[in-house]
């Protein structure tokens, strides 16, 4: 039979965490689901109580394989073989409260415009304690400086909702595509995915905390906040952007367009500085920042703070540091000339 919620769970990783992701979707007040089980080069640990589960509910838990690694891969696999009017997400680390579909359902229905739902969360610990109660999306930077002035944004502003919080009706896929497959393995997928949901019709937000979303420890969140494909990924986000909408229907779009590039290459800037060979990059990134805006306080505080000897990247920016990379060999003069172009 056909399920209502095909709740998809690509999977990798997190052992025990997968076991508690799964139990809390089966403690859920919705009955009328499946789960697909996305094996994106999952560890033989995983796998296994993967399996459990699928010989323990054969009708409702199916295994399916991606093999190209990667976030979006993986998703887009589980989109593929899910098989219900509405799709949720749950990343294999994270837990659902037991009445996030029922609710989430509840509200996707009150109108055929709304394409996606999220909704608030807790963070909870490696080890599954809580400890941050009922977070709430908020609007990104990005998106209000790009459209904070469009009659759209002024009724109806994009919530950026955390992907373990996703509900989507599965026609709305069908119109605004899947994950883009230029963003694999991850960094932005969410975002572009999101946000395309959003031109396609309502995001809503359930005002209450549904999804229990882990926390990894500081020194991995530092790891991943420098990252070098995050950058890439901004890259590639700002070109769709671009693409889309620079000089298009909007007679702010060139300055504000020039408002996002100048704030996106300051953090890249800040980034760059926290590598071992990133100073003169980082001090070149900021002075463009700069001079695209020269009004904005915060590229005159990352200017001054630039100044700085180079023993003290990157803590002159209130991150604690510094990280043990080099640049990629791919940077070069003009690659940093050409990040967040306009003109290409």
């Amino acid at each position: 039979m056909t399920p209502l919620v095909s709740v998809v769970i690509p999977m990798t990783r997190y052992e025990l965490e997968l076991d508690e992701a799964l139990l809390s979707v089966f403690q859920q007040k919705e009955h009328d689901y499946e789960i697909v089980l996305v094996n994106n080069h999952a560890l033989p640990g995983v796998l296994s109580v993967a399996e459990k589960w699928h010989l323990k509910h054969p009708d409702r838990v199916r295994i399916v394989t991606e093999p190209i690694p990667g976030a979006v891969s993986a998703r887009n696999k589980g989109i593929l073989a899910s098989r219900g009017e509405f799709i949720a997400f749950l990343d294999s680390d994270d837990r659902m409260k037991p009445d996030r579909l029922s609710l989430q359902l509840s509200a996707i229905r009150q109108d055929p415009d709304i394409t996606l739902v999220g909704s608030w969360k807790d963070e909870i610990s490696p080890d599954g304690e809580v400890i941050g109660k009922d977070s709430a999306p908020q609007i990104p930077r990005w998106a209000s400086i790009l459209f904070g002035k469009t009659e759209r944004w002024q009724r109806d502003p994009f919530y950026e909702p955390q992907t373990s919080t996703f509900l989507i009706r599965a026609s709305a896929i069908q119109k605004a595509g899947m994950f883009d497959s230029r963003f694999d393995p991850f960094w932005l997928e969410d975002t572009d995915f999101s946000f395309r949901m959003y031109e396609k019709g309502r995001v809503v937000i359930v005002p209450q905390s549904l999804v229990e979303y882990r926390v990894h420890p500081k020194a991995d969140s530092i790891r991943r906040i420098f990252d070098f494909g995050l950058i890439l990924k901004h890259d590639v986000f700002f070109s769709i952007l671009k693409e889309k909408y620079y000089l298009k229907d909007n007679p702010d779009s060139r300055s504000a367009f020039l408002k996002l590039k100048s704030r996106w290459l300051r953090e890249t800037g800040i980034k760059m500085l926290a590598y071992q060979n990133g100073e003169r990059y980082g001090k070149e990134l900021i002075q463009k920042s700069l001079a695209l805006n020269p009004s904005d306080l915060q590229s005159w505080e990352a200017f001054l703070r630039s100044r700085f000897i180079r023993s003290f990247y990157p803590r002159a920016f209130g991150i604690k540091g510094p990280i043990d990379a080099v640049l990629p060999e791919y940077v070069d003069d003009a690659w940093v000339s050409n990040l967040f172009s306009l003109d290409r």
